[in-house]
């Protein structure tokens, strides 16, 4: 675009002081030989083309130099002007608008009379700087313009960056009003996101409490007459402009849990697909989760460790209305009981000695809006089971070394692989908070009693750990998953995991999952079941969960001779030896054995 457009009623002043100051007309065209402004005669013509007659301009704009031209009609220019016979003009002087390195127009003084004519060609040069410097004034101007625009266009670029933040943005003026919000921070106040642009912006009312969360500091914004808790940082400006005296970045409390809470566990798989299995059992639990997700009502999960508690917490969490807010989880069996009420509750600065001097926000407060999920509840300390029951029936509390009330929306979902009947019967469970927390009682079967999953689970844990250590998929031989049905698995999924895990480490590049990859505790526990010596969880004797040792794989049986040959004769270097020679395999051999085996 020709800037020289840009400056048009500052072209059209200057063309008015130049004809008062020369007392000639003046008029001014762009590069595109349309007139921009004119003065007397050529008043009536602004807007329209010279293009056919504007040989002269056209020439001192290729040449870029100021030209006199005093004889019109008879100089070599004017030979192909359309107009020549009914022009007028008897003097013309023209000087470029030069813009760095362009042209963008001309200014031209036309003559009509005689007198003029003289007293302009007396003081030629006078009149020739004169109407130089006026271009050169156009230039400059045109120049702010060109800054002003390039400013215009990167504050209209920033923004719109502003505006995509997904912090809210708020900058406070230095009479401490509002005079300029961004659109994220419209929204969470409830101001209108697009506002008309002769609105007021309301007042703000900012109150810092001191207490932070990790690095942002809390604030309690009035607006509208409600209180809303942010977290976020306020800083000032320099002064130089008194209308951009503060800012204030901020997320609401509920944003900044969720971020959290997304990468605080490192949860790979949430909802009901993280829960695999197809046996009745798996799929009728995942029913129920399906039945009470919409719900508010707090929910007990048990089963005993390593069933996937918290997969079902999350899960109902995934499958909720709630699934875009915060997922909070704490183990309360992990921190010590004077640490335990700071977690959950938080705490204000000075609260406590060895508090952190910026105070902290506790779990519940982070929770809001979403679900909490707090993990061995049967640990909990009877103190603050009285203090989570009045949580539980009034949703409100205070922070330690506060009487301010939080009030808080969230879901409770306790889990414990303890029995709480037990725990209440000796004294160190409370039974109201029981009934608080057993609204809605969820069990996580066993491992050993969902056999037919073991092939899914199996299949789902190669891949990964396969994947992870960048080897090969393979598939589990039919003899692993017999080995796998006949443990009892004590650790539930969390052991079959391991167990895989394992396997995948010791299995070379290229391999198969076969038996002797199997870790020492579950080949022990195969060879103790079939040699008939119970571990106390598998039935031996034609029962359930009998072992017939003819099914069992090789490796296990040879396992189980190289264990009885050592308990036999010893494991020093004498026994080896004979080890050998009754088990008739080399030394060498055997001490393979012995690494294979882990034994």
């Amino acid at each position: 675009m020709n800037m020289l457009n840009e400056i048009q009623s500052y072209v059209k002043r200057t063309a008015q002081v130049i004809a008062q100051v020369v007392g000639i007309d003046v008029e001014v065209v762009d590069v595109r030989m349309v007139r921009l402004a004119g003065t007397g005669v050529y008043a009536s013509g602004v807007g329209s083309s010279i293009s056919e007659e504007g040989e002269v301009y056209r020439h001192v704009m290729r040449t870029r130099t100021p030209l006199i031209m005093d004889n019109p009609r008879e100089h070599p220019l004017c030979m192909g002007c359309p107009n020549r016979d009914e022009c007028r003009e008897i003097l013309s002087v023209c000087t470029p608008i030069i813009d760095g390195g362009d042209v963008a127009g001309v200014i031209g003084l036309v003559c009509f009379d005689e007198r003029e004519r003289k007293r302009i060609l007396d003081n030629r040069q006078t009149y020739l700087d004169f109407i130089e410097r006026m271009a050169e004034m156009l230039s400059l101007k045109i120049a702010d313009r060109r800054e002003h625009a390039r400013a215009e266009e990167l504050l209209d670029m920033m923004m719109q960056v502003v505006d995509v933040n997904n912090r809210g943005i708020v900058v406070f003026d230095a009479g401490g009003s509002v005079s300029f919000t961004n659109r994220q921070a419209r929204r969470e106040l409830d101001m209108p996101v697009d506002p008309q642009p002769d609105e007021t912006l309301p007042e703000l009312v900012v109150e810092r409490t001191g207490d932070y969360v990790s690095d942002l500091e809390e604030f309690i914004v009035n607006v509208h007459g409600t209180r809303r808790t942010l977290v976020g940082r306020m800083q000032d400006l320099p002064p130089r402009t008194p209308e951009f005296a503060r800012v204030l970045v901020f997320e609401t409390l509920p944003r900044v849990a969720r971020r959290m809470s997304q990468f605080a566990d490192g949860v790979e798989r949430t909802g009901l697909d993280a829960i695999l299995g197809r046996s009745r059992s798996i799929k009728a639990l995942k029913e129920k989760i399906r039945r009470v997700a919409a719900s508010t009502s707090t929910v007990l999960v048990t089963g005993e460790s390593g069933t996937g508690k918290e997969l079902v917490a999350r899960a109902i969490h995934a499958s909720s209305d709630r699934c875009e807010q915060p997922f909070i989880a704490i183990n309360c069996g992990a921190l010590p009981d004077n640490l335990l009420e700071s977690e959950l509750f938080g705490y204000t600065r000075g609260a406590f000695t060895g508090a952190n001097p910026k105070g902290k926000i506790g779990k519940f407060e982070l929770a809001h809006g979403g679900v909490i999920f707090l993990d061995e509840i049967g640990t909990l300390p009877l103190y603050l089971q009285v203090k989570l029951l009045r949580v539980l029936q009034e949703r409100q509390f205070c922070r330690l070394g506060s009487n301010r009330l939080i009030h808080v929306d969230i879901r409770v979902i306790a889990a414990s692989n303890e029995n709480l009947g037990e725990l209440i019967t000796q004294g160190r469970f409370r039974e109201d908070l029981f009934y608080r927390l057993n609204v809605i009682p969820l069990e996580t079967p066993p491992l050993r009693e969902r056999p037919e999953d073991m092939a899914v689970l199996g299949e789902f844990f190669l891949n990964r750990y396969c994947e992870r250590f960048g080897k090969q998929p393979a598939p589990l031989h039919d003899s692993v998953l017999t080995a796998f049905r006949e443990y009892s698995w004590p650790g539930n999924v969390r052991e079959f995991e391991n167990a895989i895990e394992y396997m995948v480490n010791m299995m070379p590049d290229g391999g198969s999952v076969h038996p002797g990859l199997l870790p020492g505790k579950l080949l022990d526990s195969l060879g103790r079941a079939s040699s008939g010596v119970s571990d106390g969880r598998a039935s031996v004797n034609g029962g359930a969960g009998a072992v017939n040792a003819k099914l069992l794989p090789l490796k296990v049986l040879e396992r189980r001779a190289v264990c009885e040959a050592l308990e036999h004769f010893g494991s020093d270097t004498r026994g080896k030896k004979l080890a050998a020679e009754s088990l008739q395999i080399g030394i060498a051999t055997l001490y393979r054995k012995i690494k294979e085996y882990d034994i």
